[in-house]
């Protein structure tokens, strides 16, 4: 008993030594959080803000800290923000700053995030939701315009308008252009462009020159509502990048430019785009033109590109999708040509103006072309003519009224100066097949140039097998009338694995150019590419 009596007496002392430790401790604590400072409060003068695109507005930041204030930050997911100097409400129980906040040049929702810490790093943050709308449309009136449109702006055009010598017109990206005409001389603006033309549009905001959303329809495939954006000879430099252009060929109208020249009679179909000046550049890259009355691109003098594009329902009775004249040298590569009244690509030496017509014309996809043309012996595909020069090589044709054509004297090419070949042919009937090479009116016979490198065979031979796009149903007897063409369905004209066009390019031939530069920016002509038709 006096044993265990001892221990007992020796806990207690050990319990009560550890319990007074403890007591100790924990007063230490309370001390300590006694004298923590309180986290930093913040508020700002605005919870919410509304703002249009590309504007700026400013939020105030009401800042208290016991522990003195060490930093402010402030940073958002959309648009840009610039913080005030802090330096003088630093070290400061109380202060304020001033946050800027600028809009993207696009719409939707930002989030502000405004952090403060104070001197032992405790930290306090609010934010701010942001929406971002468009800002309203501008009206613009017939006359003269210069400068920058966009970007993401919409313009709404009163009248003819006009870009004057020595002038530039920049459209920049997500800019819609509405042009409410009517079809009539009277009522169907042009865009003259006797300066300098640029429509900066991107892959995610392109640029948009249309008519209003409601009269886009299948009925105003071929209505020709407005004049087209059209260069007279004065006008330098063209460029159309990520642009669409559509619903365009309205009746010229007497004392015109593109009348007095003698480029169009009165009342014929306006074209989409013109350019026309021996001693400019025209570039028009990654681009669509489409619902055309008559052409839908004519180049008639100028050193120039065409890459990348895609030309739609050109031409309701006739009329090219590109047609390029005398005066014009340059590269058309990778564009996609569906269903145009007559030809995907004319070109031709017509009129004889200084230089010979040159165009190197490769790795293009014509589609269901030259049904609506209703000459005789007229409509196709590539059709090279006129004392024009030029290479046609590694282009897909498919379902249309004619192959390559060089037609026969006195209409022939500078055939000393003109190749053809390493081309594919698919036709879903008999009258397609025989017209591969139409040698009623053709010079160009399957072995001749280097036609014996072309893929072509019997009908229905040769699919190219397009990732979507079906071409074994297609009716030519239907393709003729141009009430039965309607705004196409999504497609995508990649060739699978297996196709014929893989591996199947000459692509040992140098570009007319190497490259263009306009308003200080370079484009690079693109090299052939080993598979056949526009899309690799």
């Amino acid at each position: 008993m006096k044993i265990h009596y001892q221990l007992i007496k020796q806990w207690n002392k050990t319990f009560a030594l550890f319990s007074f430790s403890a007591l100790l401790l924990l007063a230490a604590c309370d001390d300590k959080k006694e004298g923590t400072p309180s986290k930093p409060s913040l508020s700002l003068d605005a919870s919410t803000l509304s703002l249009k695109l590309g504007d700026s507005k400013d939020i105030v930041a009401t800042i208290s800290a016991a522990g003195k204030i060490k930093n402010v930050t402030a940073t958002v997911d959309v648009g840009t923000v610039t913080l005030g100097d802090i330096t003088s409400i630093v070290g400061k129980n109380t202060g304020t700053v001033t946050i800027t906040y600028t809009a993207p040049q696009a719409l939707g929702p930002a989030k502000i995030t405004v952090e403060v810490t104070d001197n032992i790093d405790q930290k306090i943050s609010t934010d701010v939701n942001v929406d971002v709308a468009a800002q309203p449309p501008v009206d613009v009136a017939a006359g003269n315009v210069e400068g920058t449109w966009g970007p993401f702006r919409t313009y709404n055009i009163r009248g003819n308008i006009n870009v004057p010598v020595g002038k530039t017109l920049r459209v920049l990206e997500g800019t819609t252009v509405i042009i409410d005409g009517d079809g009539t001389q009277v009522n169907s603006p042009s865009i003259v462009v006797a300066g300098n033309f640029y429509s900066y549009g991107t892959e995610r905001n392109p640029v948009l020159f249309s008519v209003p959303e409601a009269k886009r329809t299948k009925a105003n495939i071929f209505a020709g509502l407005w004049g087209g954006i059209l260069a007279t000879s004065e006008s330098q430099e063209m460029a159309v990048i990520y642009t669409r252009i559509e619903f365009v060929g309205a009746p010229a109208v007497a004392n015109t430019n593109i009348v007095t020249s003698g480029e169009l009679k009165e009342g014929d179909p306006r074209f989409g785009l013109y350019f026309t000046n021996p001693n400019g550049r025209f570039v028009m890259l990654n681009s669509t033109i489409a619902y055309t009355k008559d052409d839908g691109l004519r180049v008639n003098q100028g050193r120039f590109l065409v890459a990348n594009s895609t030309f739609i329902l050109n031409g309701q009775t006739g009329g090219d999708q590109l047609n390029i004249k005398s005066g014009a040298v340059g590269d058309v590569a990778f564009n996609v040509f569906f269903q145009g009244a007559t030809n995907g690509i004319k070109f031709s030496n017509s009129d004889g103006r200084d230089p010979q017509m040159e165009a190197n014309v490769y790795n293009n996809t014509a589609i269901n072309c030259g049904w609506r043309q209703t000459k005789s012996g007229r409509g196709g595909s590539f059709n090279l003519e006129k004392g024009g020069r030029g290479k046609v090589y590694n282009n897909m044709i498919v379902n249309c009224k004619f192959g390559v054509r060089f037609p026969k004297s006195p209409d022939n090419p500078d055939l000393a100066n003109s190749f053809v070949g390493y081309n594919l042919y698919y036709g879903a009937k008999d009258v397609i097949s025989a017209q591969f090479y139409p040698l009623t009116i053709s010079s160009v016979a399957k072995g001749d140039f280097e036609t014996a490198n072309d893929v072509s065979g019997a009908t229905n031979a040769n699919n190219p097998n397009f990732v979507n796009f079906n071409v074994t149903t297609f009716d030519e007897v239907a393709a003729a009338n141009p009430a039965n063409m309607d705004l196409p369905a999504v497609w995508n004209l990649k060739p699978n694995t297996g196709s014929p066009a893989i591996g199947k390019s000459k692509t040992n031939f140098t570009t007319r150019f190497t490259s263009h530069t306009l308003d200080g920016k370079t484009y690079n002509v693109p090299a052939p590419a080993a598979n056949i038709g526009a899309i690799q």
